[in-house]
Formats: structure tokens, sequence, C-alpha cells
């Protein structure tokens, strides 16, 4: 298993391998996990949370020279003090000139530590980042053993990347990503938008099995804290506004429905709101009513929403028929969610589906101050279904990847 972030790495794409790891051993495989050592391979350092627990697995954390990360570290410090502007230039094209990041320097030194292994079946590696691509097709042909591809986000078919890179890298990444997505024994998707994204623009290879199997929640990593003991009701938010994820029409339904006040519901969010919604607060302020703290650790994120009366899940424009990771984690706190965004959104539907909450347009202004009137009154509705509620925990997340490897395995 190639994951470019391992606990206590807190990065939100070390938590798919970290659930799997937990669970394929009792399906029959053994996880042997193999990831850049974070001193070398993250810069600036990567955040580290120790509340995440990872299973007994054999687990190589391998060192590498990153030379993009000396280039960065020697521009943001001596270079940086003698010539700010050009520094300041010289990172900027340096970042859009990726392909796609830092990671497939890291090849070279994975492919080493691999052959060094005790034989293994097969290779499966998530991204993004996806230079963890380049070095998981490295390791496969060097032990030739089938390939797992792992999407949790989209490569070159992804609109921001396109945007950010510069126009080389862009018209490259399809050329680096089609090769490696032929050469892969399966290939899964978290969703069917970035199945059908891949399909209608490298075609699917016949034979090749593509699978979707969505995250999947897991209480293992809800810590030991108790539930916060919350003096009023509390709708918590936990994350950034981005990736047009907005605050804004919350808070103009707060306003609309509710003032400022220290009574009634509370809206608690722990990171940050989109600079369009801190600008209309600052000119609408709701002293009392919308607390904003920075981030907090995972573990006390998981018991002040054990403690909330509903989650809030922000959805954007963007992806918005994809899950993002957010609503899993709300998920296994058990309490009802309230979902705001487009009226078609993946998240809307998953928690009508599985009867964990609401979901209301944005737009619908009306609706939304009823949806937050409903979250003071604890009326959200909230009747669990334990078969569409399974769906998405990490179990039957596992049981579906542990499936395709034997498939894999089996068909050679």
């Amino acid at each position: 298993m190639l994951t470019a972030a391992w606990p206590p790495v807190a990065r939100v794409g070390g938590r798919r391998p970290l659930r799997l790891a937990r669970r394929l051993g009792g399906l029959g495989w053994t996880p042997v996990v193999l990831t850049p050592d974070p001193d070398s391979a993250f810069d600036p350092p990567a955040p580290i949370d120790f509340s995440l627990v990872a299973p007994p697995v054999e687990v190589h954390r391998v060192a590498a020279l990153f030379p993009s990360n000396r280039l960065r570290a020697a521009l943001r410090g001596p270079v940086g003090r003698l010539a700010p502007r050009l520094a300041g230039a010289a990172l900027a094209a340096h970042r859009r000139l990726l392909l796609p990041d830092v990671f497939p320097e890291w090849t070279a030194a994975a492919v080493r530590a691999a052959r060094a292994l005790e034989p293994v079946d097969v290779v499966w590696v998530t991204g993004g980042p996806w230079g963890m691509f380049v070095c998981g097709a490295a390791v496969a042909a060097a032990l030739d053993r089938p390939l797992v591809l792992d999407y949790r986000d989209p490569w070159s078919a992804e609109p921001i990347v396109g945007r950010a890179a510069a126009l080389s890298a862009r018209r490259l990444a399809p050329l680096l990503e089609g090769p490696i997505l032929r050469r892969a024994a399966a290939v899964i998707y978290v969703n069917e938008d970035m199945l059908r994204q891949n399909e209608a623009r490298f075609g699917r290879p016949p034979g090749q099995p593509w699978e979707v199997i969505p995250n999947g929640f897991d209480p293992e990593d809800l810590g030991t804290l108790p539930p916060t003991r919350f003096e009023r009701p509390t709708l918590l938010y936990a994350g950034n506004c981005y990736a047009n994820r907005r605050m804004q029409p919350v808070l103009e339904a707060l306003a609309r429905g509710f003032g400022p006040g220290q009574a009634g519901l509370a809206l608690d969010v722990y990171g940050s709101v989109e600079p369009a919604a801190a600008a209309w607060l600052a000119a609408h302020p709701l002293p009392g009513r919308v607390h904003i703290s920075g981030r907090v650790g995972a573990d006390v994120v998981a018991a002040h929403l054990r403690g909330a009366a509903a989650s809030l899940m922000l959805v954007g424009d963007t992806h918005h028929h994809a899950l993002s990771g957010k609503i899993f984690d709300y998920l296994a706190v058990d309490r009802p969610i309230l979902v705001v965004g487009p009226p078609d959104c993946a998240a809307g539907e998953l928690v009508r589906r599985a009867g964990v909450g609401a979901a209301v347009d944005e737009r619908d202004q009306a609706a939304l101050v009823g949806a937050l009137r409903a979250v003071e009154a604890g009326t959200l509705p909230y009747a669990p279904v334990a078969a569409a509620v399974r769906a998405c925990s990490a179990d039957g997340m596992a049981e579906r990847t542990a499936a395709v490897l034997d498939a894999v395995v089996g068909a050679r």
C-alpha cells in the first residue's frame, strides 16, 4: 500500500488507506505500507495528529532527497532574503511546472525499499498527490506485480489543477496519466463522476475492472474524549470553506431568522469561512450567534460533533455530484446532518437516503431558515437506515476493496 500520508501525519489523504489497513487483515490480506518519510517529503512540514490510531501493520517510512523541496527551502530562505521578488517569482514558476508534484522524486527510493520487502501480491496506490501514481507504477513494474490505482480525486481531468498548472504541465499531465491508467490491473474511484471523466478522456481498456468504492466513516477515528456538553443548541461546521463551499448563505439565514443573541441556536465554526463570508460578517456582525475558531485536533472536533445538535455540510457548485470526506466524518458521530448546497448534490441525496438529516438549496433562504429552526428545536429528520449507513462505512469500503484485490490476484 503506497500512500503519501500515514499517521501521525494528519493529511486528509491518509484516512482512506488507514481505514483500509485496519480491516484488510480480517479479509484475507496483509497490508504492508510504504510511505515517504514526512520530514523529507513535505515542505512546509505536514501537520501531526497523534490522535490518529494506526493498526499494527508493517510500515516503511522511506526517506529520499526531494530536490524540489530543497529548492523551495533555498528560495524562501537565503535567496528570499536577498532577492524577495525574484524568489517569489521563482517559487510561483516552480509550482506551475511540477509534473504533477514533488512525489515522482521519491520513485527511486520507493523502488529500492520495495525490492527489499518480502514478496507481495499486489501494489495498491492512492492519489492524489498524483506523483504517488508514478511511484506506484514503478514499484509494480519493478516487482512484476499487478497495480491497483485508487483515485480519491481526479487528476488531469481536474479543472483546478488545469488552472494552476503551466500550459506545458497541463498538456503533459494526460500523457503521464494515460499510460499508468492503461497499465493498471484494476482502477478504483471514490465516485461515479471521476470514473466517467476518465472514461471520456482516456477510454476504458477492455476487461480492466473499474469500480466505484466511496470513502467510509470509521468510529475508531473519533478518539476517546466524551461528547461536548453545549449550553445551547449548536450547529457545528468543521473545516475551511473553499472550492465554492459558501458559508455566507447560512450567515444570512441566521441574521434573517435569528439575529444576534446569547440564547437559542449557535453556529460554531472550527476552521475558516470564505473571504466573502468574512466580509459579510464584519459588515453584519452576529455576536453570540456565530463563533469562528481556528482548527483543532481531530479528537476535539469529534467530541464537539458528538455533542452538537447537528453537523453542517456545505457543498459548492464544483464537484457537487461527489462526496467529500467530511460527510463520512459526520456520519461517524451519529448525529443529524444539515446539507446546504445545490438541490441535486450527492451529499443531500445521501442524507435523505440514509435518513440522517435534511438538505436545502443555499439559494432558498426561507427553507434554510426553516432548517435552522429545526436544528434549534431538535426536530431535524433523523431515522438512520442501517443498510444505507453501512454502505458508507469503512467496513463496507474495505470489503469492496478486498473483493477487487481478490479478483486481481485470481486473474493472474
